[in-house]
């Protein structure tokens, strides 16, 4: 009898802890991030919302036997550059490595067809950030007007603010809302977000340092400071 050829497995993630795991799937634009959300708000199940994402959102890339998930990277093809797509086992091997809690494929699959009708809170995130998607989007009972258009919001954004939701979008929290970064960053101090700035800033080139595969584009300068008065209310 043949041999069934193992799933491939993104190589970077293997002996790293849970809390440093990074999805292999490549991150998006806007506008694709906001197409998939309209995709899977129209499918009514779990089940199909996790069909799609299988067939359509699971290819990755390696190169040097590490994940690039830098779209221009994709996008330039370098040489030795490998599209892998990652399969009911990949996926399962990737949350239980996430949770650091067991996931079998079994039950992938199970939650696939639609055989298990929602996942325990840890599984629901870990999915959740290895398609890179919106927290709790795979919750057919949270309304669509939870995802309201990100542009919209973040058109109310002043510079800093602006600043840190694109280093927020760019080390991987697509979850995150325009209007929540508004919220708390609106009712903090000038040296606390600032400092805030700084910490995303040091995130985004600690991942560029892990990822040598990446290379995204250069942190900006801060935006210039504004007083509290001058800060819009």
């Amino acid at each position: 009898m043949a041999q069934r050829t193992p799933q491939p497995e993104p190589s970077g993630e293997r002996d790293r802890e849970p809390q440093d795991i990074e999805s292999p799937i490549p991150l998006r634009s806007d506008r694709d991030q906001e197409a998939l959300t309209k995709t899977l708000l129209g499918l009514p199940t779990l089940a199909e919302r996790l069909s799609y994402l299988l067939e359509h959102e699971s290819y990755f890339y390696e190169l040097n036997r590490e994940p690039v998930i830098d779209p221009d990277v994709i996008a330039a093809a370098p040489r030795g550059l490998k599209r892998k797509l990652a399969r009911v086992p990949v996926v399962a091997r990737w949350v239980e490595q996430r949770t650091g809690r067991g996931f079998t494929k079994s039950a992938m699959y199970q939650y696939r067809d639609g055989e298990r009708p929602k996942p325990r809170a840890d599984v629901a995130n870990a999915l959740e950030e290895f398609w890179r998607l919106e927290h709790r989007l795979l919750d057919p009972t949270v309304p669509a007007s939870k995802f309201e258009d990100r542009k919209a919001e973040a058109a109310g954004l002043d510079e800093l603010e602006r600043r840190a939701y694109e280093l927020m979008t760019e080390v991987g929290f697509q979850g995150v809302r325009p209007r929540e970064i508004k919220r708390t960053l609106g009712e903090t101090g000038d040296a606390s977000r600032y400092a805030f700035l700084a910490v995303l800033e040091a995130i985004s080139r600690d991942r560029a340092s892990r990822h040598p595969a990446d290379t995204p584009t250069p942190p900006s300068k801060p935006p210039k400071r504004t007083s509290a008065e001058d800060r819009p209310q």
